[in-house]
């Protein structure tokens, strides 16, 4: 049998140990990971192996040359350009001539090929796809079989709302060489976003085939770093570079001079290097070869790599040292802190946590560093939450940290795009729109300034304008102490996840452009808000709404949004009753002025709560289908989130309305109207004038409307799960309603008869959302409970590595 090795990865995440090495070659133990794959493939009788490559080829051929140094025969294949990774095997079409494995080169795994390939051959199969169960599955492909293995559903790096299972593929295939011919060559091509879903579609064989096995991608810096001490506590089997000398104690050759009473293993310490008799190694620590660590000095969970040196009284703890690194006297270098190819770290430095030093760099004696000395720090979660970037106020979020943000994302828009940008009338706010638009005509984008405005106006600024894309910067938050940077393409929608994650790999690789010349443009445009309210006006039956001399009574925390709600009230001849301060008790106010209404409008003028006539809060399952309602009249084609009440679905239809089910987001609800200039989902003006003309036309009251609408009776909870359960849970889950009818549009929704029941993994926070519908107040509320007792239950322990 014959393997293909796909090692032309670049290892972006992992900058800057990938500044000068294609992440195949980057060590593990002194030995590079691709090494390890090789000694798996041999002890499973596979000799002959195809290499693809394309970053740095160079630096594997070098290293392994013909395979024959490693029991191996080696064949090369070259990409002059990015393939994909099918792609990229189907450049090594004419080696391969029957069944073949597809594995990473920069992976870490002890996968007991031999199953697998039995698996395969047992299914009679085209494809068959090794399976691993991990605690957080966001970066992978997660999938979903039936008992046999067939493949069911297949995601590629879902977010939580997305995650069905903590089932994902590791990258590691047996395959037939007749799925080659699905596709050209020479073309971008991938397994997972292309290869597999076309194989679904044409319903061709693909397996899933489990494997209790060690599997680590080796994604990010923490994983690399937890390979490292896997390796160490024997939790993956592999042959270690070196000898045990004491129960957790590897030594490399030449490096017999080690006083072991100052080590505390586990740890490594390759060939030639020297540890001080007063210094302190370990544990979970590796040392490269010819390394040295000084007096007093103490390395403890840190992987040091070749000719490294670490000065007296110097404090490592958790730290990346990669080839030549040098650590100065008294030097302090906290957790995850990372120092490149031949970079000096002064006497004295004290580097904060996450901080990274590009290859070469030197930091001066005494110097305290909080940001790394490149465009972007730390690796962190998820950048993108559900509304954008957000973070606590010039903490999270400063006016240096938006600059780079920004610049990521105009890194990834096509050269010399046009961004309209806009903020709310927070003075922070208005300070990061100064930072973004620097940072914008820094990368060479023109900057349409529009100035203040609300969110629904930005948005619609920002579809009417020829800009490119758009930014928007707020204040959020209980006590205004957040701020949120949303994204919108050129139809005002938020940006979709694909591009989301090319601004986090531009923002983790410092990838942002800057130009040595041809800076963008600024240019300031005002009027956004008269042209939002004239487009507004013009599809209203403005001279029925005027007949009615509406009174509403509006409250917000935000005054600045009566610059758009003032003038529209006026021109449609409502009177206002405006209230400020903290929640107010509307219904009496609604009551007390005999208003025809109450509105309560969020800071951001997205949300709207209303009230009746007789101060009754609608809830929010009752604007959902009051909503439903409105978008009826207007359109031939309504967004129906899965959180909605069936009954909303239910009215589009009865109208004659197709219903578009969607995630709840809030791109996906917009992305489904067709609508995109006047939108009454998220836009809290055009809902309440929208509203305010059925109530004209039709010639009732907002409670007469409820009466003659359907009351949905919804529970809701927030169910507390830790991130690393969640895979988990939604797993035993798609497990145990195996058989129910279920919708996958967002979460796992399960229909029965007289209800259901959404169960939604929370994209940023540990929890779960479960919202329950049923025919009853304690149908629902049942309902709910279920779910909740099986996702505390489902939790247990969480998942450990095999």
């Amino acid at each position: 049998m014959k393997a293909v090795i796909m090692a032309g990865g670049k290892g972006t995440r992992l900058r800057p140990l990938t500044n000068r090495l294609p992440k195949p070659m980057v060590p593990l133990l002194d030995k590079p990971c691709m090494e390890y794959i090789i000694e798996l493939l041999k002890r499973h009788g596979i000799t002959d192996i195809a290499v693809t490559m394309q970053y740095l080829p160079q630096v594997i051929q070098s290293h392994f040359g013909d395979g024959s140094d490693f029991g191996v025969r080696l064949h090369y294949f070259e990409e002059g350009h990015p393939l994909g990774t099918a792609g990229s095997v189907k450049n090594a079409e004419a080696f391969l001539d029957d069944t073949f494995v597809v594995i990473s080169g920069d992976a870490l795994t002890d996968v007991d090929l031999g199953q697998a390939v039995a698996f395969h051959r047992e299914r009679k199969t085209w494809g068959t796809l090794v399976l691993s169960r991990v605690e957080v599955p966001l970066e992978y492909g997660v999938v979903m079989t039936r008992e046999d293995g067939k493949i069911t559903r297949f995601l590629e790096k879902p977010s939580w709302s997305e995650v069905f299972s903590d089932t994902v593929n590791t990258g590691i295939y047996v395959m037939e060489p007749q799925i080659l011919s699905l596709f050209e060559k020479g073309k971008p091509f991938d397994f997972s976003k292309d290869l597999f879903p076309l194989m679904m579609e044409r319903h061709l064989p693909l397996y899933g085939h489990v494997a209790e096995a060690y599997w680590s991608d080796i994604g990010n810096l923490k994983q690399y770093r937890q390979a490292q001490q896997d390796l160490l506590e024997g939790r993956v089997q592999a042959d270690i570079k070196g000898e045990e000398v004491f129960p957790g104690i590897w030594l490399g050759e030449g490096a017999d001079g080690i006083d072991c009473s100052s080590v505390t293993p586990p740890v490594f310490i390759g060939a030639g290097s020297t540890v001080h008799p007063e210094a302190h190694i370990g544990p979970h620590t590796v040392l490269g070869q010819q390394s040295r660590v000084e007096a007093g000095a103490a390395v403890v969970r840190s992987v040091l790599w070749n000719r490294t040196s670490v000065g007296e009284a110097s404090s490592l703890d958790g730290s990346t040292l990669t080839h030549g690194g040098r650590v100065g006297p008294g030097a302090i270098l906290e957790e995850e802190t990372v120092i490149g190819e031949g970079a000096r770290i002064g006497e004295k430095v004290v580097l904060r946590s996450g901080v990274k030093i590009w290859p070469e760099k030197t930091v001066g004696a005494g110097t305290v560093l909080t940001e790394s000395l490149v465009w972007e720090a730390s690796a962190a979660a998820a950048l993108f939450g559900t509304d954008g970037v957000s973070g606590a106020t010039n903490w999270d979020l400063t006016p240096e940290r938006t600059g780079r943000i920004v610049g990521a994302f105009a890194s990834v828009l096509p050269p010399g795009s046009a961004v309209a940008v806009s903020c709310d009338e927070t003075p922070f706010s208005e300070i990061l729109k100064f930072a973004a638009t620097a940072s914008l005509m820094a990368s060479g984008a023109s900057v349409r300034d529009l100035g203040r405005l609300p969110v629904p106006v930005s948005r619609h600024a920002v579809f009417r304008s020829d800009s490119h894309a758009g930014i928007h910067i707020r204040r959020s938050g209980e006590e205004g102490d957040r701020i949120v940077i949303q994204f919108f393409d050129r139809e005002g929608l938020p940006i979709g996840k694909s591009l989301e994650r090319k601004v986090e790999n531009a923002l983790l690789q410092g990838d942002a452009l800057r130009p040595p010349d041809g800076f963008g443009s600024l240019e300031s445009r005002s009027g956004a808000i008269d042209v939002y309210r004239a487009e507004l006006i013009s599809r209203l039956r403005e001279d029925a709404i005027r007949r009615r001399e509406f009174k509403v009574v509006f409250h917000s925390e935000n005054p600045y949004l009566m610059a758009v709600l003032q003038p529209l009230m006026d021109q449609l001849g409502c009177r206002m009753v405006t209230v400020w301060g903290d929640e107010p008790h509307m219904e009496h106010f609604v009551m007390d002025n005999q208003a025809d209404l109450g509105v309560r409008m969020d800071r951001s003028g997205q949300a709207v709560t209303l009230f009746t006539e007789t101060g009754y809060a609608l809830k929010p399952e009752e604007e959902t289908v009051l909503q439903t309602l409105l978008a009826v009249r207007l359109q031939n084609r309504v967004a129906v989130p899965v959180n909605a009440p069936s009954e909303a679905e239910e009215l589009a239809r009865r109208f004659g309305t197709e219903p578009i089910l969607t995630a709840t987001s809030a791109r996906a609800v917009l992305e489904a109207d067709r609508n995109r200039s006047l939108q009454l989902y998220f836009d809290g003006f055009s809902m309440l004038a929208f509203l305010l003309e059925f109530l004209a036309v039709e010639g009732v009251t907002v409670h007469r409307t409820l009466e003659m609408l359907p009351r949905p009776h919804i529970r809701s909870e927030k169910i507390p799960c830790p991130v690393e359960a969640k895979g988990k849970v939604m797993r035993r889950l798609m497990e145990e309603v195996k058989g129910q009818k279920t919708q996958l549009v967002d979460g796992i929704k399960v229909l029965g008869e007289t209800g259901w029941a959404l169960i939604l993994p929370d994209v940023e926070k540990a929890h779960f959302d479960v919202v329950a519908q049923g025919s009853t107040p304690e149908q629902a509320e049942r309902l709910k409970d279920i779910y909740k007792e099986k996702i505390e239950s489902y939790q247990g322990s969480t998942l450990t590595r095999p």
